[in-house]
């Protein structure tokens, strides 16, 4: 009874092996052409107020004319547009 046992163990360890080498084996060959979440338009802006970079995922966005400003907090942004709205006025 033992040897029968020892037998199963064996045969279920040899398809397990083979199992892991033939997906291993189709695996193998590909490869991603798809970046990774982090790398997707990861480009770094500059706040116009404080000269702070970040990333352009994060920061707060204002689009003005054909152009977008990134600023770092809304506290930045709002000191963006009363210096625009004193320099309009002048």
């Amino acid at each position: 009874m033992g040897a029968i046992i020892a037998r199963l163990l064996l045969l279920a360890l040899i398809v397990w092996f083979i199992k892991s080498l033939l997906a291993l084996i189709q695996g193998f060959g590909k490869t991603s052409s798809k970046k990774p979440p982090a790398e997707e338009n990861n480009v770094m802006v500059k706040d116009p107020v404080c000269g702070m970079y970040m990333d352009s995922r994060l920061a707060i966005r204002l689009d003005r004319r054909d152009k977008s400003v990134y600023f770092c907090s809304e506290s930045c942004k709002s000191k963006y547009l009363s210096e625009s709205a004193d320099k309009s006025l002048r």
